[in-house]
């Protein structure tokens, strides 16, 4: 049966990947240690389920708007205003399934065949692919390790041209775990003002994932916040890291402004999913309600902890180097030094890739390599501290062991 050359050439998930080989292992009976995926190991709180539960009775069950509930819009709208200083209303929002669905969405509306879209790099694997996708042309800024992964505004304006239609920010980040201070990321706004064609898509799905505990002062910044960039900056968010919900698949787009950008994306959306299931709205507002604060920042504190000791474990692992973490769940050292080693069952380390692979097969330990996640990122791996601590100190044991034994 015939494929399209588009999906064809577009690469799996590798985050996906690695967490279907770990299970698949699991099932054979191994004992795996998974830092693989990006998922939070909490449970939803129980306020929001309830949420959910009470709309299935009330027979919240049939179709609703495209974009969602006036109810549901009013809640992201309201918080974005309130938390992040975003000056939006309820039309300016769709709900999707999912932050990744929002992304695909905003860059189907917003890209023409050529079009450049800057990435800052090492960034989430799916950029990338859904640019491509798009038809757009991925334009990599790295990051060195050295400035802790971030671009410098003069690199952003160096890859700036009349093609730029978009650049993406990711903050906290998806794989390094670092935050731009508010500063950072203005400077870099100025950057994309003078360039009128371009816009700025803001990821902010770890907004809420934050760790001054580590960096003092430290807070998350939303350039849709900015005069200059509140009608230039499309903001993507959802539910499902801060509040453990990956699993229910909510994600948002706030577009504020007279452009019309907004209908359009929600125009496409109505030709693919329509909408969320209907029970979800009332666990939206909930979720978004002063109730459910402090189970949020449980979850916070607790991952700012294990933050705390990943960094400790991965700077004592041999021959690793590592950029401490301040946001997200997410560690990103580079593996460079073990390039030209073998491993104690004789797999040769050549790169990232062939390092997890071997750590998979020997020592039981699923990681990401960084290879997907830019040209920059290829000698790095990803380790998720989205776990308890005696799993992480078991699973960072093995990882120092196998690493020590390279030969």
């Amino acid at each position: 049966m015939k494929v399209s050359s588009r999906v064809h050439r577009m690469k799996e998930s590798s985050t996906l990947a690695v967490a279907a080989r770990a299970a698949a292992l699991k099932k054979e009976g191994a004992d795996i240690v998974a830092f693989g995926t990006g998922e939070p190991d909490f449970d939803t709180p129980s306020n929001i389920k309830d949420a959910a539960i009470e709309g299935l009775r009330a027979g919240l069950t049939k179709y609703v708007a495209t974009p969602g509930t006036l109810d549901a819009r009013t809640a992201v709208a309201g918080k974005l205003r309130d938390e992040n200083g975003i000056p939006c209303k309820a039309e300016h929002i769709s709900i999707t399934a999912g932050a990744k669905h929002a992304l695909y969405l905003v860059l189907q509306t917003l890209i023409d065949p050529g079009d450049e879209v800057i990435l800052p790099t090492p960034a989430w694997v799916s950029y990338r692919p859904l640019i491509e996708l798009a038809g757009g042309r991925c334009v990599e800024v790295a990051g060195s390790m050295e400035r802790g992964f971030k671009v410098l505004p003069e690199e952003l304006a160096a890859a700036m041209t009349p093609r730029t239609a978009a650049v993406i920010l990711n903050s906290p980040s998806n794989p390094c775990g670092i935050t731009y201070t508010p500063d950072e990321i203005r400077a870099l706004c100025e950057v994309i003002a003078r360039h009128p064609s371009a816009v700025l898509v803001s990821d902010e799905i770890y907004e809420k994932l934050v760790y001054p505990e580590i960096q003092p002062g430290l807070q998350h910044f939303s350039p849709g916040s900015l005069p200059a960039m509140a009608e230039r900056t499309i903001t993507l968010n959802g539910m499902s890291k801060a509040f453990a919900m990956t699993g229910w698949r909510i994600g948002y787009v706030c577009a504020p402004g007279s452009s019309g950008f907004i209908q359009e994306l929600i125009k496409l959306q109505g030709q693919m999913t329509n909408n969320i299931p209907a029970f979800f709205m009332p666990a939206i507002v909930e979720a978004l309600s002063p109730r459910s604060a402090s189970q949020v920042e449980a979850m916070r504190v607790a991952f700012a902890r294990r933050a705390g000791v990943v960094d400790e474990l991965v700077r004592a692992v041999p021959r690793f180097r590592s950029v401490r973490s301040t946001g997200a769940f997410y560690s990103f050292p580079s593996i460079a030094a073990c390039k030209g080693l073998t491993s104690a069952g004789g797999r040769a380390i050549t790169d990232a890739q062939s390092f997890a692979e071997a750590l998979l097969l020997e020592a039981h330990v699923a990681l990401v390599p960084g290879g997907d996640f830019g040209e920059c990122a290829a000698d790095h791996i990803r380790i998720t501290f989205a776990a308890e601590e005696a799993l992480l100190r078991k699973g960072m044991a093995r990882i120092a062991e196998f690493t020590g034994a390279l030969r």
